[in-house]
């Protein structure tokens, strides 16, 4: 909506260098990039020595994606013998965020170093060096960048060194590097006890080594930190334990799981899953059914009801059960959204 035109009418072509970035900044008010893009261009050319028309107009170019034309500008910028050394680095930063937006994130890192080795404490470059680094797999230097950053901003960089820790793990697990995955994964647990991820990539690192009980020892550990997650160890588990012949422990696991939270749908679930396994398919469909009185609409809870039926050759009662499914997803395709309850 260009209102303020209709207000004060087309602004005249501006006679000077000040004019015509104040035009262009009204122009990026009414979101018209292309006048705010030609007048920059004539604030430029109007005062040469003046560069904040050049930085305007450079990080214009950068968020419309013409790159080339950004870094060009910030290059013949950096040519400039009258910078002082603050303008300079402010150029310098400016082009490396052109490297990053251009995919040249090894320039981009080159451009970055430069700008910390010239102001060592600066925010943005720690954060923006940080992020390319991780993404370019130098895992190492990102979390001393990090904890430079962290120390900077006055937190604790402990989850961040957890996350690049896995990735360094997952790195080492692709190039058949077992043992310095492991070694990194303890480093992910160290730094973030919490860590689902790493629990989960350990625990699979240790059960293709053998190692049977550091294996659960870590998958247990995943729906005791997050219940969510659950269902994401718990076919580990159920396998595990069934291998070693004790598929009641592993039962006997989620017991204990249900002692301490009782609503908790996934784990009870599971439970269930294991006892149909085992043919004890009345206690199943108990289980099965304490979840969906907790919650009618659980999809889950259905289809495992509908499985077990099945499996136990109930075909009838399978088909009620299904016919029930099919009229709550029916229920839930035709529900208004929440937001219009609102």
């Amino acid at each position: 909506m260009r209102w303020w035109k209709r207000a004060i009418g087309r602004p005249r072509a501006p006679k000077t260098s000040d004019g015509a970035v104040r035009q262009a900044l009204y122009a990026l008010l009414d979101q018209d990039l292309d006048r705010a893009q030609e007048l920059l261009a004539r604030a430029a050319q109007i005062a040469p020595d003046e560069i904040d028309a050049y930085l305007m107009l450079g990080r214009l170019y950068r968020q419309r994606g013409e790159v080339g034309r950004a870094i060009r500008i910030h290059q013949n910028l950096m040519l400039r013998p009258e910078l002082d050394d603050g303008l300079r680095t402010g150029v310098l930063r400016e082009l490396a965020c052109d490297f990053r937006a251009g995919g040249f994130l090894r320039r981009a890192i080159a451009a970055f170093e430069e700008v910390l080795s010239r102001e060592p404490r600066d925010e943005r470059s720690l954060r923006e060096l940080a992020r390319l680094l991780a993404d370019t797999r130098d895992h190492e230097r990102a979390i001393e960048i990090e904890r430079r950053l962290a120390k900077r901003e006055g937190r604790d960089a402990s989850l961040r060194e957890s996350e690049l820790q896995l990735e360094i793990a997952r790195a080492a697990e692709a190039e058949g590097r077992s043992g310095d995955a492991r070694k990194a994964l303890k480093r992910a647990t160290r730094r973030d006890p919490r860590n689902v991820d790493a629990w989960i990539l350990s625990g699979r690192l240790e059960a293709e080594e053998q190692h049977t009980r550091r294996a659960l020892a870590a998958w247990r550990r995943v729906p005791e930190i997050d219940r969510r997650a659950g269902p994401r160890v718990y076919p580990q588990l159920a396998a595990t334990f069934a291998a070693a012949g004790k598929p009641r422990e592993y039962e006997s696991y989620l017991a204990q799981l249900l002692a301490a939270e009782a609503e908790d749908p996934l784990a009870r679930l599971a439970l269930a899953n294991s006892l149909a396994a085992r043919g004890e398919t009345d206690r199943a469909l108990e289980e099965i059914w304490r979840v969906l009185a907790q919650n009618p609409v659980d999809l889950d809870a259905h289809l495992a009801l509908g499985r077990v039926l099945i499996a136990a050759g109930r075909d009838g009662e399978a088909l009620k059960s299904y016919a029930e499914l099919l009229g709550v997803l029916e229920r839930q395709r035709t529900a208004p959204p929440a937001e219009a309850l609102e």
